[in-house]
């Protein structure tokens, strides 16, 4: 299907879709997230290259060197295989880790094994009650939740993640982009969160038109 008909099916969809209560429609849309963040984890290890691509290795370092002090509670969204968990894994005490997909989970405890990793759609998730972070890692997640099915569940989101860190924290955010529209889209992110109250640290692009001509639009935002 042509990036084009994804479009319009999406839209027609949130057409068709739209008079389901809030919590079907964001569970169809996790389904359908999970099915394929699935397949693309069950085709081979590693299918995004982080061990291969110098792309992505200049990317995790960057992300690396993003972190601010010494966070003790550390969420990380999306971390896929754990590639960057484990970086986190040598530097802070208490991490949990997100994913949508259970085939990248079982990998990810393999390289991280003293992490808790939960299996969830971040629509549909929430700490426990009182549970804030120093740091948040938000990577490459945000624009697979963008859809018309769940945009009004996907635009209060910036708020919630937003409460979910302590007064001195921070979130960082990386989103990889190949062209000028989709930057800007990767910026409007950022620009949600600074809605919500956070301020802007630093940002920069990362890489020089890595595997496929991807960069990556590192944001840091504190409270």
């Amino acid at each position: 299907m042509s990036p084009n008909n994804k479009k319009v099916f999406r839209k027609l969809e949130g057409i068709l879709l739209g008079w389901l209560p809030s919590s079907s429609r964001v569970s169809w849309q996790a389904l359908k997230t999970r099915r394929k963040m699935n397949r693309q984890f069950g085709r081979r290890l590693d299918p995004f290259d982080f061990e291969r691509s110098e792309y992505e290795k200049i990317r995790l370092n960057a992300m690396e060197e993003a972190i601010i002090g010494n966070p003790q509670e550390v969420l990380e969204i999306g971390c896929a295989e754990g590639h960057f968990t484990a970086r986190l894994a040598g530097r802070v005490q208490n991490i949990t880790a997100l994913d949508i997909s259970d085939v990248a989970l079982e990998r990810a405890r393999g390289r991280a094994p003293n992490a808790r990793f939960i299996k969830a759609d971040l629509l549909e998730w929430a700490p426990s009650v009182g549970q804030l972070y120093d740091l948040i890692v938000l990577t490459d997640t945000l624009y697979y939740l963008e859809r018309p099915i769940v945009q009004t569940e996907f635009n209060a989101l910036f708020g919630s993640i937003s409460s979910w860190i302590t007064e001195a924290g921070y979130i960082i955010l990386a989103n990889g982009f190949g062209d000028e529209p989709t930057l800007l889209n990767r910026r409007s992110f950022r620009e949600r969160f600074e809605k919500t109250g956070l301020i802007l640290v630093s940002e920069r692009i990362v890489g020089e038109a890595g595997q496929n001509g991807v960069r990556c639009l590192l944001s840091v935002l504190r409270k």
